[in-house]
């Protein structure tokens, strides 16, 4: 009776690497797991398929039908190699990318223009952090993006550089503040994880929000400054929109 269990392209390389390096450990490293996953895969094999290899002072050796399976997935790694080669010169490969939808509308140009020319990047939009942790973990997206300080078993974080937001408005304004007296922040009011970064950006530098106006339309707070109204802050591209305006400076405190 034919058996149904199935090996894989990693459990191919995985028994190439084991007999070639001599080493579970070694096997280990080139296939960034653990020793006990190496011994606990081997041992899956040789339960559910056939013995693999064979241990005689201290050297590891191939049954006979484990060297059928090692020539096989020499001629199988090769192909596979082949053709991983052949897909990355003729394919754009895609990268799909998870946030939401304020956050994308302020940086999605400045990561596009980061991205190697043969990547092509894939967006998908959340309405929560909830969404996207679980998006990474169910395999649906390869990179989340928000702001705050998250942490999540199983997924790495990254933290995100609060100086790219920058304290900006006319020149007089700026200048009262960077000498302590009171002024007057426009705040871009968004529910999502742009404005948990704001939050953040200000409790790090310390900023007074008692005497401010939470606006939710960046075009409204942009004609404001530019009128004096007060003074904001907002991601490094749009400050750099608004200082084309001579009349608008950056604070010294970004």
């Amino acid at each position: 009776m034919k058996s149904s269990y199935k090996l894989s392209i990693f459990d191919f390389k995985l028994i190439k690497d084991i007999y070639e390096t001599q080493s579970f450990s070694e096997a280990a490293k080139l296939n960034n797991i653990s020793q006990p996953a190496v011994s606990k895969r081997v041992k899956e094999i040789n339960n559910n398929l056939c013995e693999v290899f064979l241990r005689k002072n201290k050297k590891i050796s191939l049954t006979p039908k484990g060297k059928d399976i090692y020539q096989f997935a020499n001629q199988t790694l090769l192909a596979f190699n082949s053709l991983l080669d052949n897909l990355d010169s003729t394919f754009e490969q895609s990268i799909i990318l998870g946030s939401d939808t304020s956050y994308l509308k302020t940086y999605l140009s400045a990561i596009q223009k980061y991205l190697p020319e043969n990547r092509k990047l894939n967006v998908q939009t959340y309405s929560n952090s909830h969404q996207i942790f679980q998006a990474l973990l169910d395999d649906q997206i390869d990179l989340g993006i928000m702001s705050g300080s998250y942490t999540q078993k199983g997924v790495l974080k990254l933290p995100l550089r609060s100086d790219k937001l920058m304290i900006v408005g006319q020149r007089e304004l700026i200048e009262k503040f960077d000498k302590g007296e009171e002024s007057l922040f426009l705040l871009y009011h968004m529910t999502s994880s742009y404005h948990n970064f704001l939050k953040e950006f200000i409790k790090i530098n310390q900023l007074p929000t008692q005497h401010h106006i939470s606006i939710d339309n960046l075009s409204l707070i942009e004609h404001e400054v530019l009128k004096g109204t007060g003074i904001t802050i907002v991601s490094q591209d749009i400050a750099e929109r608004l200082l084309e305006n001579q009349n608008i400076i950056s604070s010294s405190k970004n």
